[in-house]
């Protein structure tokens, strides 16, 4: 969506349980839906750790955080979601410690469909998915700890994704790349929380999306100013802020649902609750499938079974 003009906050603030004591990761975090969730928790009470790309962009919006709310407990950690190596090397410096919420919420929208990244998986497919599959693994001791929680960010568009044995190669399709992302983590989410429920893991899984929300993403999509318009006045297009309550329902309904987004205009905005899954989501096998996938391509493994109590 352009910058051209600021969405408002259409929805009252949501109402979240207070969260001392507790330590969240948000990816993506300097600004739009990820800035939004991790000023919320903050303001909560959690101790919240901003993962992002850019120094000076993580420490203007930590320093936003804690002008508005005075005692927020902010840092900043750089985190190359394009690169296994600075995956690695963030979960080494913030897994020290018991970490309660994983909220993997950076993505991102490529122009050109032939961009790959450090490790030549698909740009978009590497850095929605695949690096936030390899976080997840490389903090698991720390989520562990803590009866932690993982939550994935979905889309719409992750209706319009397929999973196959191509995972993470580059398809030639910026559509196609972001939708197939967006399914992946849906569906890991998804076969995550089975795998913890059946190994009677105290650590849980889910996953959420924004609906059609003001972020940079549909900024690089390059939408007609038109279009934006419309989706204001309609309110179709949503806040970040609001776009942001899904995952915060996400992040901290106990027990979580399996899928949180809008529950109205066909899932483009309104008030956060629990929705279907795409229905692409629910093929036999495709959650084994891109269990599998995940981790043969990224070299890490996530143990389920060594969760339970």
């Amino acid at each position: 969506m352009s910058a051209s003009k600021s969405v408002a906050d259409r929805l009252p603030p949501l109402p979240l349980p207070a969260l001392s004591g507790r330590r969240v990761v948000v990816t993506g975090s300097s600004s739009g839906l990820g800035r939004a969730a991790a000023e919320a928790l903050a303001a909560a009470g959690a101790r919240v750790v901003l993962g992002v790309r850019s120094a000076e962009r993580g420490e203007r919006a930590a320093a936003q955080i804690r002008a508005a709310h005075p005692g927020a407990q902010v840092e900043v950690e750089l985190i190359e979601l394009g690169s296994l190596a600075s995956i690695a090397a963030f979960a080494a410096r913030v897994g020290a410690r018991p970490l309660d919420v994983l909220i993997n919420n950076a993505g991102l929208s490529a122009a050109d469909p032939s961009q790959v990244t450090e490790d030549g998986f698909d740009l978009q497919v590497g850095v929605n998915y695949l690096g936030a599959y390899a976080l997840t693994a490389g903090l698991w001791p720390a989520l562990t700890a803590a009866s932690g929680r993982v939550v994935m960010l979905g889309s719409m568009m992750a209706r319009r994704g397929r999973i196959d044995a191509g995972l993470g190669r580059p398809t030639g399709s910026t559509v196609r790349s972001y939708s197939d992302s967006k399914l992946a983590t849906v569906v890991f989410a998804t076969e995550l929380a089975r795998r913890l429920r059946d190994a009677g893991s105290p650590v849980t899984a889910t996953a959420a999306h924004p609906g059609w929300a003001q972020t940079a993403i549909f900024a690089t999509a390059g939408l007609p100013a038109f279009v934006d318009r419309i989706g204001d006045l309609t309110g179709t297009i949503q806040s970040a802020a609001d776009g942001a309550q899904p995952i915060l329902l996400a992040a901290t309904t106990d027990p979580p649902a399996t899928y949180y987004g809008p529950t109205r205009r066909f899932g483009a905005s309104g008030p956060a609750g629990a929705v279907t899954l795409p229905p692409s989501a629910l093929v036999p096998g495709v959650g084994e499938l891109v269990w599998q996938l995940s981790a043969e391509r990224t070299g890490v493994h996530i143990d389920v079974e060594g969760t339970n109590p």
